[in-house]
């Protein structure tokens, strides 16, 4: 046996490596070997919006591992690799970065844009993944922005909407101004911010008196509804019933019970709008109220405001409170800390609008979901108790339309006469309805010939909550279900409400199946000071900086080693320098011993030691 080389030169032989892997084929899975048994891993095809970071070196190493061990134990192991490309994130950049706004472009032309953005980044990601020596099955890559995967997304939700579980219908829906689209509950975060509590005298009709309501919100005065009190609240039940005048816009609403009123908030008195949260709709929907829209779509006051329209929120919220002080009607004001929701790709603190929107029936699935759940095995266990509280808390339906650009087409039209809907069939698929007219003469309700193309989007979740069957080969291959559900489906801690929860729904929904059988769980990369790793933060480390520096097998051996599967890992520089000199000294005793091997003839049988019988046996 030749020896080793005397200096350790990490990077210089791990590219070495990666390259002779990737030119003799060994990760490739074998589809014509029935011998073996079958190991699938629903990879998760990562939003290329950046550089590969320790975040993604933390993921990929967990199930690597998983990967490299199920090879070595005779399995041929399904290790497939995408890219999840559509979504706001992407336009949020190029709007950014090319100070326009969707508008400002063709929207073929915005889309070519984000299209040459997602291939920057999909080449420093790909660099990413081959640098951490990933065995990963390269002749599967795919993109959920070319057509062919289209055609997967588009097929999916027609067999769903023939099974009733896609509707389209006009309901309160979270939304971004700024971005100007619907998002799903799963898109907003929750900060805690500055706020100001503004204590406002609402006039009773009929008297003199008055009753005081605070909120957070005077610039939905205009939009109010109603008065709430709880009705075991002895100091304002004597008032239910009565009408109370809305001050500013001179509108009597009347004073409703409500036991979802909180007597101990502000002063137990609350004003019901349309919308200035979640628990606005909640009650409009349970007293039956009017609606009063009062916001368009880029976050402005519209005609219903009255003297307040075209104003923004801020400027509508500035101009409210000073007329109610010219009023003599507002009483005192007060600071506060309160958690708002924010669109999670731009953080612009989401409204509330009641628009036409396509949705998903995932409430009617939560029991499915929650039995699906016990059945998968969860490392760690106690993880699948996010699903199934994410589940259970859902008030609405998933909203899978937006009104963006750069993502896959809702395959429906609608006819210009009746507005009949009409959804493509599955061999018209993949298809931009933009483009090309429904295969039909005319429409089968009312025999129109002229049919309008529905111009929103999916959500991207919808290309990748198909994951699991599309990467056993659904709908193409016949033997799809040899690696359907996947045995392994690796996940964030951040996305169990998103990607773990969204594969169940449409899988269940789809077949009638879980779609994996485990799911492992990695946490949250912090930075030295304890935070969440971010660039905002000045705590962000880029992961070719550390592979550069240090190896990649360094830099895996502080994943591995770090902590506990769905705890959070912080990034230490020194972690990784100790992993660079553990491997140099096994480099230079695995060199020691190379010395010593001479004579030693490969395939000599020899007695095992009891201390090799033992590490042999932690293998198994």
């Amino acid at each position: 046996m030749k020896p080793l080389p005397k200096e350790f030169d990490a990077i210089a032989i791990e590219r070495k490596w990666q390259k002779k892997w990737e030119e003799m084929g060994i990760y490739r899975f074998d589809w014509e070997d029935k011998t073996r048994p079958t190991f699938s891993i629903d990879t998760p095809p990562p939003y290329p919006s950046g550089e590969f970071h320790m975040g993604n070196v933390l993921n990929w190493t967990y199930f690597d591992i998983v990967a490299r061990y199920k090879r070595m134990r005779g399995y041929n192991v399904y290790f497939p690799q995408g890219w999840d490309c559509h979504g706001l994130g992407i336009e949020v950049q190029v709007e950014r970065e090319h100070n326009i706004s969707k508008r400002d472009l063709p929207p073929d032309k915005f889309r070519k844009l984000c299209e040459k953005l997602v291939e920057k980044y999909i080449a420093m990601m790909r660099e990413g993944v081959i640098r951490l020596g990933c065995s990963v099955d390269w002749t599967t890559e795919y993109r959920t922005m070319n057509p062919e995967y289209w055609k997967l997304t588009q097929l999916s939700f027609i067999i769903l909407y023939d099974k009733g579980f896609m509707y389209r219908g006009k309901h309160p829906v979270n939304w971004c101004p700024r971005c100007e689209t619907a998002i799903a509950d799963a898109e907003v975060d929750y900060e805690e911010r500055e706020g100001t509590l503004h204590y406002i005298r609402f006039p009773l009709e009929g008297s003199t008196g008055h009753l005081l309501i605070a909120t957070t919100r005077p610039e939905f005065i205009p939009a109010c509804v109603a008065v709430a009190v709880n009705p075991v609240d002895d100091r304002f039940n004597k008032y239910v019933g009565r009408k109370i005048t809305v001050p500013i816009v001179n509108r009597t609403v009347e004073i409703i019970p409500d036991e979802n009123v909180e007597p101990s908030f502000g002063t137990g008195v609350v004003m019901i709008c349309t919308y200035g949260d979640k628990e606005d709709v909640k009650t409009v929907i349970r007293h039956k109220l009017p609606v009063v829209n009062l916001l368009t779509q880029d976050g402005k006051i519209n005609q219903n405001g009255g003297k307040y329209a075209g104003l923004t929120i801020k400027e509508a919220r500035k101009a409210i409170i000073e007329d109610l002080k010219a009023a003599g009607l507002l009483e005192k004001t007060e600071s506060i800390r309160q958690e708002i929701g924010v669109c999670d790709r731009c953080e612009t603190p989401i409204e509330i609008l009641e628009l036409p929107q396509w949705f998903m029936k995932t409430r009617i699935l939560t029991e499915k979901v929650e039995k699906a759940a016990n059945e998968v095995v969860w490392y760690p266990d106690y993880m699948k108790t996010r699903l199934i509280d994410w589940a259970r808390s859902l008030d609405w339906d998933w909203v899978i339309s937006r009104q963006r650009v750069f993502g896959t087409p809702i395959p429906v039209w609608y006819c210009k006469n009746c507005n009949e809907i009409i959804v493509a069939k599955e061999d018209w698929v993949p298809i931009d309805p933009k483009l090309e007219k429904p295969k039909i003469d005319k429409c089968p309700k009312c025999g129109c010939k002229e049919f309008i193309p529905e111009k929103d989007v999916f959500d991207t979740w919808m290309d990748s909550s198909i994951s699991c069957a599309v990467h056993a080969g659904w709908p193409n291959r016949e033997d799809w279900r040899r690696l359907f559900p996947a045995d392994l489906h690796p996940s964030g801690v951040d996305i169990i409400r998103t990607w773990a929860y969204y594969l169940m729904v449409r899988h269940l929904a789809l077949f009638d199946e879980k779609p994996y059988k485990s799911c492992l769980i990695n946490g949250m990369v912090l930075g030295s000071d304890g935070r969440k790793m971010s660039k905002s933060l000045k705590n962000y480390v880029a992961a070719p900086d550390v592979l550069d520096k240090y190896g990649t097998d360094a830099a895996r051996q502080w994943a591995a080693s770090g902590g506990a599967t769905g705890s959070d890992i912080p990034f230490r520089w020194p972690d990784v320098e100790y992993g660079r000199r553990f491997l140099t000294k096994l480099w230079n005793a695995a060199r020691f011993v190379s010395t010593q091997l001479k004579d030693y003839k490969v395939g000599e049988k020899c007695e095992l030691q009891l201390l090799d019988r033992w590490i042999l046996s932690k293998a198994e």
